[in-house]
């Protein structure tokens, strides 16, 4: 690991602001779903799986896990650029598939944009594979 420091804790909501700016940083694109509210409803599902990457009390990275029961997700991984190619990442990720393999997840996916090639070639060389034979799709539900 590339810090002497890194710590690995579970997002309080009253990170949000920081972890938000860290996104946008990190030219993660933000969806609706990422809002104050909708983050809340994450935190009342498995906070255990919103995770949050340290160094010297300054948040440097994030991801959110999610389990559905019978695979892991893994959404919005990000860090700080200054911070990037350091093992924060790596760093979340492994904690995060511990916290997924104690919960019984066999499989874990991983959700990222096409023209990300940085995070392709990330999870590539951590053995995840690219399933060419299926699209995700979604929709946006109305309240």
């Amino acid at each position: 690991m590339g810090f002497r420091k890194l710590s690995i804790r579970e997002f309080r909501i009253e990170d949000y602001n920081e972890v938000l700016s860290l996104w946008e940083e990190a030219g993660l694109p933000l969806r609706p779903g990422d809002e104050l509210e909708d983050v809340k409803l994450k935190l009342n599902r498995d906070p255990e799986l919103f995770l949050i990457a340290e160094e010297k009390h300054q948040i440097v990275g994030v991801v959110i896990g999610a389990w559905d029961g019978r695979r892991g997700w893994i959404n919005h991984l990000a860090v700080k650029p200054a911070f990037q190619r350091k093992g924060v990442a790596s760093a979340l990720i492994d904690e995060l598939e511990k916290r997924l393999t104690v919960k019984g997840a066999r499989m874990v996916n991983a959700q990222v944009y096409r023209g990300n090639t940085k995070s392709l070639a990330f999870f590539k060389a951590r053995g995840y594979e690219i399933h060419s034979d299926r699209i995700m799709i979604g929709k946006h539900l109305k309240n």
